[in-house]
């Protein structure tokens, strides 16, 4: 039996992710910082399936001594961490667009640091076996620059130019990554938003995508709904004059 760890695996997309691979017959071991969502998720995990390894540990990927604690004890107590779901993210849009410093500082704190504290850990557990793999949950929004996603996309983007580097950089340890790149997904942080959202997915349209590019042939970028993605990969490749125009034409802002 395989065994996958997922950080933010107690809501929204980690949770339906939990589900899809306990169904899958996998040993799945969730961690999230707040404790409260995290037994609830325990709950509906083990009423969701008949799988009997399915594991929960409170962990703050924000604080480096807790996720090294959790990972070793995964290791030595559970079962080695064969797939690595870096899903767990803090989301905070600066509606006002005004330059909010501590704003910056928090989602850095956890989406890049905390990111980073995982696979530093991780990376030390791997190695030695081989063939193992990571996968972190980016976002589109860090292909190019957005009204008042300033600090969301700065660590969306760092996550991806990470992945990318850590593809050459891990391939002598035979550690495989991966980064996830979702369209919209209907969740509590999506729910923060005022404006419209295309192409609006399911968390489990997300689980299965994820689940399909993480377990079929392997995949460096795994990116959903695939015509919404593609039209923002098109956007990539715009002259900043164009792509300017167009989302001040789009956003109103």
């Amino acid at each position: 039996m395989k065994t996958i760890w997922i950080t933010g695996g107690s809501s929204g997309i980690g949770l339906a992710t939990a589900k899809k691979f306990s169904k899958e017959k996998w040993r799945v071991i969730i961690s999230s910082s707040n404790e409260i969502k995290l037994d609830n998720a325990i709950r509906i995990l083990k009423n969701y399936t008949e799988n009997k390894e399915i594991y929960s540990i409170k962990c703050n990927i924000a604080n480096r001594n807790e996720v090294h604690n959790t990972v070793t004890k995964i290791e030595n107590n559970i079962a080695p961490i064969n797939l690595a779901l870096l899903n767990a993210a803090a989301y905070s849009p600066n509606k006002s667009q005004e330059f909010d410093i501590k704003n910056y500082e928090k989602l850095i704190d956890v989406n890049i640091k905390g990111t980073l504290y995982c696979i530093e850990i991780l990376e030390k557990f791997m190695k030695i076996r081989k063939n193992e793999h990571i996968a972190i949950v980016s976002s589109p929004v860090g292909y190019r620059g957005l009204p008042t996603a300033g600090a969301y996309g700065l660590t969306k983007a760092g996550l991806i130019n990470l992945a990318e580097s850590l593809y050459f950089d891990l391939k002598k340890s035979f550690i495989k990554i991966s980064v996830i790149n979702p369209g919209f997904i209907d969740s509590e942080s999506t729910k923060m938003n005022t404006f419209p959202m295309p192409f609006i997915k399911s968390a489990d349209f997300a689980a299965n995508n994820i689940y399909n590019g993480l377990t079929k042939s392997y995949k460096f970028e795994i990116y959903f709904p695939k015509f919404f993605l593609l039209m923002m990969k098109i956007g990539r490749m715009l002259p900043y004059r164009i792509y300017f125009y167009l989302i001040k034409r789009i956003t109103g802002l």
